[in-house]
């Protein structure tokens, strides 16, 4: 079982692990969502810490693909395993995969560290607007309460905050107004305290803020024709590119767009600038959303 609760503000803790052996891990905490299940993030993050952990120093973290395959429980502890795919000169790959109970498998994932080289660059633009301040802008327990009562029918959209993310929606008004809604959704967030000055922390911290609203491009999309339905919704995939090292404790700028949603699933695509408009990595989820 996990050692304490979480205090639901600690995101260092919540991705401490465990060392159990050789290649094995065992998380301290779990992260509950409204629906009773861990917040998709928590496995990221920590599937994210677990690869990190024997990674050859000087070798950034620069992508991972991850498979959600079951919920998982967040008053049981996750065990996770890491093998090595490579270790070459230039890069380090590891697969991790988690189970839990009777060796339920929750996830499975490869995350790739490189070494920074010397080579072509290019990136594209922030879509902030000069001079925006994510800090003067309202906290998301702060927008109109009318703005959000219909996203109880997108499941755990219904949540006003999650205590550990400092979350800012720019003009919510019209991005929260069902008949604006268009397929694309921007927002800056950042972890709500400081962490530490260590790579490993600071990658697997940005995993798991990776997944908090990248989704809504294309839920909130189809808002305006549920008519009352609920959808069932449940996160399916996820990938992440990390461009250059990400602090997750300090303000992203997250600009999400959705080009399809076809038969359950539904695709969105995420790009994320530092506010100096640097691009610092790309990401994408596809999550299941279907009529409950």
């Amino acid at each position: 079982m996990p050692q304490a609760t979480w205090s639901d503000l600690d995101i260092e803790a919540l991705l401490t692990l465990d060392r159990l052996g050789e290649g094995r891990w065992r998380s301290r905490h779990g992260d509950a969502n409204l629906n009773g299940r861990s917040y998709g993030g928590q496995l990221l993050g920590q599937a994210m810490m677990a690869a990190l952990m024997d990674v050859p120093a000087g070798r950034e973290a620069t992508m991972m693909q991850f498979l959600f395959l079951q919920g998982a429980m967040p008053d049981e502890p996750v065990d996770f395993g890491v093998t090595v795919l490579q270790e070459g000169k230039r890069f380090s790959s590891r697969h991790v995969r988690a189970a839990q109970g009777n060796g339920r498998t929750v996830l499975d994932a490869q995350v790739t560290c490189a070494l920074p080289l010397d080579a072509p660059t290019h990136a594209s633009p922030s879509t902030a607007p000069l001079g925006e301040r994510p800090e003067d802008l309202p906290r998301f327990d702060e927008v109109d309460r009318a703005l959000i009562g219909d996203l109880t029918r997108l499941g755990g959209y219904s949540q006003d905050r999650k205590p550990s993310i400092d979350f800012r929606v720019p003009d919510p008004t019209r991005q929260l107004a069902e008949t604006h809604m268009n397929g694309r959704f921007r927002f800056w967030m950042r972890a709500i305290r400081p962490l530490p000055d260590d790579a490993r922390f600071q990658a697997a911290a940005f995993a798991y803020l990776s997944d908090w609203w990248l989704n809504f491009a294309a839920l909130g999309l189809h808002l305006r024709d549920l008519h009352g339905r609920p959808l069932y919704i449940s996160s399916l995939n996820h990938a992440l590119w990390l461009h250059r090292p990400v602090r997750a404790d300090q303000w992203l700028h997250v600009d999400c767009t959705s080009p399809c949603a076809q038969a359950g699933r539904g695709l969105s695509i995420g790009a994320v600038h530092d506010q100096q408009g640097r691009q610092l990595a790309s990401m994408t989820q596809e999550c299941l959303m279907a009529y409950a």
